[in-house]
């Protein structure tokens, strides 16, 4: 995540939302090459927009798989652990993560998924021990551990391959209207590709202090006073998210937040700062928040990434992009990004 420190930003109330009117463009027309202008447009636009329609997508069984796991003891969910949180494990990047409220109890947590079942390198086949975690598998709840746990993994399973599918089909329509073959190149492997499953509970202002520290560079609180979940940013690359009517989602258009429609069944598109980078700004990044609604809420942000070795440092124009002054390689650019962005998971050493 990209953070913000002081903006000039106002949160619009008691007017019509133009958020309203963020185009929302059919699956089948997207996979069929036919949606590529309007997702140029709806970018240019709005920098997002909403894909309905999607064949095999069971919004209502993710939501009750996310909310059976992360409703079992502490115990049950420690043996999926990351290392972090459980030393006696081994996976890094993969798994259950939490972080606790001044009392010890959970206030956020995070099952990540991603594309490997079983790793397919030795270590001294890589190029360091980022790449390698990179390649992680999958780890799944056995399917007695408890009730419906058999339904876990073929649901999100199920969940990661549309995902999956669907983003690489963005890429090309994307690079085709942009006639930026190299883009679709760049997501080849997309090995720190990851599905997050998340859940918020309630919290006090105090509590945010201890997940985002006070040099983080993230403000959690709202113009209004509210507390946030998820401070003001801007993620780094392409994000496909489910918010399953939950509300709380903000975003910032034409200087103003304002609420995102919450649209029961759908996925939203939005580019990050990495992406609006090589496209010259032709995809414009969107900076988003979350609102704590004061109950539980449940969202799964699902992050399409380049591949580790992909040049990240020239645009489609070929002037140099403001990462790449720095990071030539997307895995090395990547582990600064999950370090400071993923404390629920990683150790700040994790993937060094």
């Amino acid at each position: 995540m990209i953070s913000v420190n002081q903006q000039k930003m106002i949160v619009k109330e008691n007017q019509v939302n133009p958020l309203n009117d963020t185009p929302k463009i059919d699956y089948t027309k997207i996979m069929n090459g036919g949606a590529r202008e309007e997702i140029l447009q709806a970018m240019r636009d709005y920098s997002f927009f909403y894909i309905l329609n999607i064949p095999n997508f069971d919004p209502q069984a993710e939501m009750e798989a996310m909310k059976t796991f992360f409703s079992q003891p502490k115990d049950l969910k420690d043996k999926y652990a990351s290392v972090k949180n459980n030393p006696n494990n081994s996976n890094v990047l993969r798994g259950y993560g939490l972080t606790k409220n001044q009392k010890g109890q959970p206030i956020e947590e995070v099952y990540n998924i991603g594309q490997y079942e079983r790793r397919d390198v030795e270590i001294g086949d890589v190029s360091c021990k980022a790449e390698y975690i990179s390649r992680e598998p999958n780890i799944w709840p056995a399917e007695n551990d408890f009730p419906d746990s058999q339904n876990f993994q073929p649901v999100l399973s199920n969940g990661f391959q549309i995902r999956m599918k669907l983003a690489r089909k963005l890429v090309e329509e994307i690079a085709a209207g942009l006639e930026y073959s190299e883009f679709v190149e760049m997501f080849k492997e997309a090995e720190f590709s990851s599905f997050y499953l998340k859940k918020y509970t309630e919290r006090e202002a105090k509590d945010n202090i201890k997940i985002y520290k006070a040099d983080s560079g993230y403000s959690m609180k709202a113009e209004d006073g509210r507390d946030l979940s998820i401070p003001s940013h801007i993620d780094t690359t392409i994000t496909l998210l489910a918010t399953y009517s939950n509300g709380g989602l903000q975003a910032l258009y034409k200087d103003s937040w304002y609420d995102v429609p919450s649209v029961m069944g759908s996925l939203m598109m939005m580019s990050g700062c990495l992406i609006e980078e090589l496209s010259d700004g032709k995809m414009p990044s969107l900076r988003h928040r979350v609102i704590d609604i004061k109950r539980d809420r449940y969202s799964t942000p699902f992050f399409f990434n380049p591949s580790f070795h992909a040049n990240i440092s020239m645009s489609m124009s070929g002037k140099e992009t403001e990462t790449g002054k720095k990071y030539e390689k997307f895995g090395p650019w990547q582990v600064t990004q999950l370090h400071r962005d993923e404390p629920l998971l990683l150790h700040p050493q994790s993937l060094i």
